[in-house]
């Protein structure tokens, strides 16, 4: 197996590690992070990031979008994609480095996912979307047949995005939400039918 770094020590880097470790083509051997607290997790020793740790082989686990991103731009090595092998990946769908699809998902035909998404447990991403960069879906989220979603956004828990719409960039959909209609840049959007608060 092929050794790899696991950039983040947090909460989500427990979900990627195990989901490293499922695949069986990569061993994580060390975990970075820029404020390492703890000196080992699941048995990987953590310790603080360094410039030499940049160029390495690396998996960024962390869920927040914009520390992703973040982190990304201090980092130049290889970010594999990482599929659970439950999820369901059609054959015309993309992928692009560094995203992770959780189990029991399901990404549909012509799907288009940028770098470094998060496609997580039982979430449905269906045919004809086009999801940003550092985009995260969340668990049980339903995005309908193409829909449109900028870099940087979060759609929360159990939201359900209708077909069509188009949502702009670094927007935050909350848990539960029902977005019927298209939501600008930056916005926060909670309930059902989804309304922007801020």
């Amino acid at each position: 197996m092929k050794e790899i770094q696991v950039y983040g020590a947090g909460g989500h880097s427990f979900a990627v590690i195990e989901l490293i470790r499922a695949l069986e083509e990569y061993t994580p051997t060390s975990i970075v992070d820029d404020k390492p607290n703890c000196g080992t997790l699941l048995g990987i020793p953590v310790k603080k990031f360094t410039k030499k740790d940049s160029t390495k082989t690396s998996a960024i686990a962390i869920g927040n979008n914009k520390s992703r991103k973040k982190v990304f731009e201090q980092l130049s090595g290889d970010f594999p994609i990482f599929v659970h092998p439950s999820a369901v990946v059609y054959p015309s769908a993309k992928i692009g480095q560094g995203c992770v699809v959780f189990p029991n998902s399901v990404i549909d035909a012509d799907v288009h996912l940028d770098e470094f998404c998060i496609v997580n447990n039982n979430a449905t991403v269906s045919h004809n979307v086009r999801l940003g960069k550092f985009v995260h879906i969340a668990i049980q989220a339903s995005i309908c047949g193409g829909v449109e979603i900028g870099e940087g956004t979060l759609i929360g828990a159990g939201s359900i995005i209708l077909p069509e719409t188009k949502i702009g960039k670094w927007v935050t959909i909350g848990a539960g939400a029902v977005v019927t209609k298209d939501i600008p840049d930056n916005a926060l959007v909670y309930g059902n039918p989804g309304k922007i608060i801020k």
